[in-house]
């Protein structure tokens, strides 16, 4: 039995999931990579032609006709397919597939399955406005007969809730935030480009926003986008399973280069596994400047689940220094105060302004440093000490640590204001980061000489005392004779400070004594090495007077004993 063209017939929507195979049909698979094109014309145009179903003894729906269309739905995340449900055996479906397979215009055998109930009322209610516009006015009077009908259903409200009903939400839907307004669909461009073909598409004003599906090779990635890609990461496999087995569903962001192409802002990695799959990728175009481009860039990478200390603190500096540039253009007749970026952006990832400013210091440190840091083998403290070091610099320390050199915030942060002033070598950064560096002070040693010498001061003209009578037998000495002996004969030692005429001398304080103390027999006494000469001077004077209150008790002890040893008369 023949039926209708099928293209006359209205489809009915059924689920996706409610489709099963028919049993005993072979299906080639093919890869969902296969299915690019079928899949961005059902994006952008939907399914227009039904697949053939075939509704068995059991009530289920058994696929006929249409597997390139399901499968290319399934990739496309659509909910039901538009279908025609034939009436016949599994015999007969068969045999049609057989047919239609070397002859698509092959009649369809079996009888179509009318259209429910419901869908039959749906159809043939008419549209309110029309329904209102037939009705002739009715009189007050049965608007009066009508309202114990809506108190009825109004008292009937509360059992069907009871009954596990929902009701239908009242009121018009609330105007929650937008997006990007997209103004502008083009035309899909699937082929690979040519080089004039890349800089032919149309550039957005400000406010625009062009929606396209392009073929991978349109689009390159953005000079700005310094990031890795951890293709190696959990989250990188299972959006590449998804997109091999679905498309790109999320567009990516792209703008036009200064080149005239196209760069992607955001969607890095959903490009990339595109153009391994040679997939069609949903594209928004907008024209952006550079720091909102910087912004996007970042926000891409920072909201990665997983992402390394060392992308993470450059696309941290990227947005706070893009941040930091719009903040500073101030608009005309804004005098409010300037707000602070870095507590803003501290606050967006939760986190406090110290550890953020620590994270964007690292974006000057080296690769090798922040990988460390992820191996929980550095702590972001050191690091951030190491990171004021230059990249030469940083790649010796990580040396050192790799042959279990210990480093701590201490000696790091020493090995930074050392940096300042000398030029570092391995030798001296191991030296710093152990602590030997810089060494301890020492006080120098006086050379050695024979044996400790005690110089006794020759007395001057002004040390001899006046109280002193003068000797009969020798005659004074002339003036000229005295100046003669001091030319001659030099002093040991010279008086600290010259005297003074016509003054009273103190002996003590008119001349110093030269003492020097030498070998294995002084420094047993004074073992330790960074005492200062002041502090040796009063150490030997304090033993000094001991050892002379305990002669003094000595000499008055013996004193004693030896009267009472004297015979008594």
């Amino acid at each position: 039995m023949t039926n209708e063209n099928s293209k006359t017939l209205t489809p009915k929507n059924i689920p996706i999931e409610n489709i099963q195979d028919l049993p005993g049909a072979a299906e080639e698979k093919q890869p969902d990579k296969s299915y690019g094109t079928l899949v961005s014309s059902i994006l952008i145009n939907g399914l227009k032609e039904p697949v053939i179903l075939r509704q068995a003894e059991n009530g289920e729906y058994e696929l006929v006709a249409g597997y390139r269309r399901k499968r290319a739905a399934e990739l496309a995340k659509l909910k039901e397919l538009p279908a025609l449900i034939y009436d016949m055996t599994e015999k007969e479906a068969l045999e049609y597939r057989t047919k239609a397979a070397k002859d698509p215009k092959t009649p369809i055998p079996g009888k179509l399955v009318p259209k429910t109930e419901n869908a039959e009322k749906s159809e043939t209610v008419p549209d309110k406005k029309e329904k209102k516009a037939a009705e002739p006015a009715a009189p007050a009077a049965s608007d009066k007969e009508k309202r114990p009908a809506a108190k009825e259903s109004k008292a009937k409200a509360p059992a069907a809730k009871k009954a596990g009903k929902e009701e239908a939400p009242a009121g018009t839907a609330a105007v929650g935030p937008t997006g990007t307004t997209i103004t502008k669909i083009l035309e899909s461009k699937l082929s690979p480009p040519t080089a004039k073909d890349k800089k032919s598409l149309p550039v957005p004003s400000e406010g625009e926003a062009f929606s396209v599906i392009l073929h991978p090779a349109f689009l390159k990635k953005a000079d700005i986008n310094t990031f890795s890609v951890d293709r190696e990461a959990d989250d990188f496999k299972e959006l590449y399973k998804s997109i091999e087995r679905f498309g790109v569903k999320d567009p990516v962001l792209a703008r036009v280069g200064k080149d005239g192409e196209l760069e992607i802002l955001s969607g890095q990695r959903r490009h990339l596994i595109a153009s391994e799959l040679n997939y069609p990728v949903p594209t928004i175009i907008q024209q952006l400047d550079d720091d909102d481009a910087k912004i996007l860039v970042a926000d891409g990478n920072l909201h990665r689940e997983h992402i390394s200390t060392y992308d993470q603190a450059r696309a941290l500096r990227m947005k706070a220094d893009s941040m930091k540039r719009k903040a500073g253009r101030r608009r005309k007749n804004d005098t409010g105060p300037k707000m602070d970026t870095d507590e803003m952006l501290a606050k967006e990832m939760g986190m406090s302004t110290s550890k953020l400013n620590r994270l964007m210091k690292l974006s000057e440190a080296t690769k090798s440093v922040c990988e460390l840091v992820d191996e929980g083998a550095l702590a972001t403290s050191i690091a951030y000490n190491i990171a004021f070091l230059t990249p030469q610099v940083q790649d010796m320390v990580v040396d050192l640590i790799g042959v279990n050199v210990k480093v701590s915030n201490e000696n790091t942060s020493r090995l930074k204001e050392v940096a300042k002033t000398e030029k570092l070598t391995s030798d001296k950064i191991r030296d710093v980061l152990e602590g030997r560096y810089p060494p301890p002070k020492v006080v120098e040693k006086p050379k050695p000489v024979e044996a400790a010498k005690v110089l006794t001061p020759i007395p001057t003209p002004a040390m001899v005392s006046t109280n002193i009578p003068k000797s009969p037998d020798l005659p004074v000495p002339p003036k000229e004779a005295v100046k003669a002996v001091e030319a001659t004969s030099a002093p040991a030692v010279l008086p600290a400070e010259p005297a003074k005429v016509n003054e009273p001398q103190d002996r003590e304080n008119t001349y110093t004594t030269k003492v020097i103390l030498t070998g294995d027999r002084l420094r047993k006494y004074f073992p330790d090495v960074s005492m200062t000469p002041r502090e040796i001077e009063d150490s030997v004077y304090d033993a000094l007077e001991e050892r002379r209150q305990r002669l003094e008790k000595a000499k008055q002890k013996s004193e004693i004993f030896k009267d009472k040893k004297a015979p008594v008369r």
